[in-house]
């Protein structure tokens, strides 16, 4: 695989990016984006602390005074309310956005959208049509009703959606967006499934302020291969924002390119060596490196430096589940629980508690939970369909699965999942097309390969299967399982040289383990038949003793006939060199 080396272009001065990180979280929350608020004020907190906090004698005014010294670039594009009466807004359509801004922190959408209806700037234009987006948002969700249940309507759509485009589309060709409006355009266009379209409005959305995180990951969203994202990286603004998004879209979206990932998330460490959300994408690299001893010692560190941050800490949920670590399961949960116990993190978290004590029926009970709380919640989705199918209940678990698939297509734990419901169903060639899906997405897993192998094998296609086996031990967590098959496989189709190759590399890892079973027996049997065929009598009779030491009645009694054989040859070739 060839890597792309990322390059640092930008250079970071740290006031200008202390100055545009506060300025952007004013922007976002006066439109009331506050996740994008959030994620700069993270940003912010996350840089080197200026060298001269330590002196005490300092006065306020000279503390701020290098956010002061600070001229944005993006102060007419951001239309911040510096001070009580703009200069670029008429005061009366000021004084009505100050209303309605408090109405939609009050979450009255439609009240906020009702007294804004006439008012002409960027800043009111964006809060109003958001506001409608956010009312047709709560109405679908209200329509869509149960999650998996009678009343549950999937196809709900956002009423709202077709007028907000017929607007925004209108401004858009007239050249009258700003950066904000553009970025709600491209989220109604991924709405519509326009997405070609939406990738090139977010472009500029980016270009022409590059400070709002919501819009980098809608258009992180769109972007449907690692390579579209080199493609379009020449295109994107020689930011920071640049790297954030480089680094979050090449873990989350296409973590098979986990080395890139690492690249930026270097460059990101060296420039915000304090960022909690730095810290946390660099756990799920190790996360989706299936490193995870060390995701979880990162995990543990920042939980310590903050410990009410919920993000991401369902993902830890998987970590401790996958290693079994049930006590500091439980101990997340009930501390999760008590920061804040109606988050979908908290919910998925309790729910994989429920499941490593194998009371599914309770952990189902949370994931739908965390689903009513946010139900294009992928992750949810998809351990929801892993509950359903440890029930027997493959019906519901295909759902689950592919409503995790519909809203996040790179989920290969999803298509995975389908797999293994379509195998339960001896459904076997539905089964392979989703495993190669999954495997599309993590060409490197071992695990989805072997499940591969074994559709191939149910279906008698023992060529396939070879192949699929010998791409698995590529996964080194699935070695042992090929090359447990991979032998008998080749003995199966009479190719013994293949065989007794992949029955040594097999006998080594028994070897290691001093694993006495069945299949260092047979290993031994088949090695002492082929090395006495070609006429390596020492190594045969060493192969064969080893297969008596083994637990298995009919190998001893096997390898003791064959003993008998290889002596009696031994013998006769002594007698004839008398003679």
């Amino acid at each position: 695989m060839t890597t792309t080396q990322p390059s640092n272009h930008w250079s970071l001065q740290p006031s200008a990016a202390r100055g545009t990180l506060r300025e952007a979280i004013q922007a976002c929350n006066e439109r009331g984006l506050y996740f994008a608020a959030r994620w700069a004020a993270e940003a912010l907190n996350g840089l080197p602390a200026p060298e001269d906090d330590n002196q005490t004698t300092r006065s306020r005014a000279a503390k701020l005074s290098d956010g002061q010294r600070y001229t944005s670039p993006y102060a007419e594009e951001l239309c911040l309310d510096l001070c009580s009466e703009p200069t670029n807004v008429p005061l009366p359509e000021h004084d009505t956005y100050l209303m309605a801004k408090t109405f939609f922190d009050l979450k009255e959408f439609d009240r906020c959208a009702s007294v804004l209806t006439g008012c002409t700037s960027s800043k009111s234009r964006f809060l109003r049509l958001y506001s409608k987006y956010l009312v047709g948002e709560k109405r679908r969700e209200q329509d869509t009703r149960e999650v998996l249940g009678p009343l549950d309507n999937g196809m709900a759509v956002n009423r709202e959606i077709q007028e907000i485009d017929s607007e925004l589309t209108e401004c858009y060709n007239a050249g009258t967006l700003d950066s904000f409006c553009k970025y709600l355009y491209g989220s109604v266009l991924i709405k519509r499934q326009r997405k070609s379209l939406a990738v090139k409005v977010l472009v500029e959305s980016v270009n022409q302020y590059p400070y709002n995180w919501s819009a980098w990951l809608d258009l992180g969203s769109c972007l449907p291969s690692y390579a579209a994202v080199m493609k379009m990286k020449p295109e994107l603004p020689d930011s920071f924002m640049t790297t954030y998004f480089l680094s979050h879209v090449t873990l989350e979206h296409f973590n098979n390119q986990h080395e890139d990932g690492a690249l930026w998330l270097e460059e990101l460490m060296e420039a915000f060596p304090k960022s909690a959300y730095v810290k946390c994408e660099r756990a799920l690299a190790l996360y989706h490196a299936r490193d995870f001893p060390e995701a979880a010692k990162l995990f543990e560190d920042l939980i310590k430096e903050n410990p009410h941050r919920l993000d991401s800490l369902d993902v830890y949920s998987n970590v401790l589940f996958v290693t079994e670590s049930r006590a500091r399961l439980s101990f997340l949960a009930h501390s999760c629980a008590m920061t804040d116990n109606y988050r979908p993190e908290t919910c998925c978290i309790i729910g994989n508690y429920y499941s490593m004590k194998g009371e599914h029926e309770k952990a189902v009970i949370y994931f739908k939970r965390a689903l009513r709380f946010n139900r294009s919640y992928a992750s949810a989705w998809t351990l929801l369909g892993h509950e359903y199918l440890e029930m027997k209940n493959t019906y519901a678990a295909v759902e689950a699965y592919r409503r995790a698939v519909d809203y996040n297509h790179r989920d290969y734990r999803a298509w995975n999942g389908l797999g293994q419901t379509y195998e339960v169903l001896k459904m076997h060639y539905y089964a392979l097309g989703y495993y190669q899906r999954a495997t599309a997405i993590r060409p490197y897993d071992g695990r989805i390969w072997c499940a591969m192998a074994e559709c191939y094998e149910y279906l008698d296609q023992d060529l396939a299967a070879i192949k699929c086996y010998t791409r698995a031990l590529l996964g080194s967590d699935q070695e042992k399982m090929a090359l447990k098959k991979l032998p008998k496989l080749y003995k199966r189709i009479g190719d013994a040289e293949a065989a007794a190759h992949y029955f040594r590399k097999s006998l080594e890892q028994l070897r290691e383990a001093q694993d006495e079973s069945e299949d260092t027996s047979e290993a031994c049997i088949f090695l002492a038949l082929y090395e006495r065929e070609k006429g390596n009598l020492a190594a045969a009779s060493d192969y064969a003793s080893e297969a008596m030491q083994c637990s298995s009645e009919q190998h001893q009694e096997d390898a003791k006939a064959l003993l008998r054989d290889i002596r009696s040859v031994v013998d006769a070739g002594k007698s004839e060199r008398v003679v």
